[in-house]
């Protein structure tokens, strides 16, 4: 683990419990870094019927992301063009990194066609009524 990234992850969960606005059994956000924007999306699964629902992330949770990203490059670790936080209202989490389809600065190529997809399987998933 790098020094700082423990503090990192607990921003980006508090966060997440900031910005939900119900009880929720498990949260996640996805972060896309591409060469000019970088993307968030936040869902979380209602504890009351398991459904999903898309929720804000808050600026201090997309700073975090952003920070942690510089921490891996300031530490000579190989740099991803995604991540997924997962968390659990227990406090545990799991961070998925993404590595695949990224240029030599570690930034996501962006494919109009795959973030359609990408898009519309989000929608479906969270107008399921």
């Amino acid at each position: 683990m790098i020094e700082g990234e423990a503090a990192i992850y607990a921003r980006i969960a508090q966060s997440m419990c900031e910005a939900i606005p119900e009880e929720w059994s498990s949260a996640k956000i996805e972060a896309i870094f591409y060469s000019e924007c970088i993307t968030y999306d936040a869902e979380y699964n209602r504890k009351a019927d398991g459904k999903a629902r898309s929720f804000a992330t808050t600026l201090d949770g997309d700073r975090a992301f952003r920070e942690l990203r510089k921490l891996f490059k300031s530490s000579g670790v190989p740099v991803w063009g995604r991540a997924c936080f997962e968390l659990q209202p227990d406090g545990k989490f799991v961070m998925k990194w993404g590595y695949d389809n990224c240029d030599d600065n570690g930034d996501t190529l962006f494919d109009a066609e795959q973030e359609l997809r990408r898009h519309e399987e989000r929608r479906m998933r969270l107008s399921q009524p």
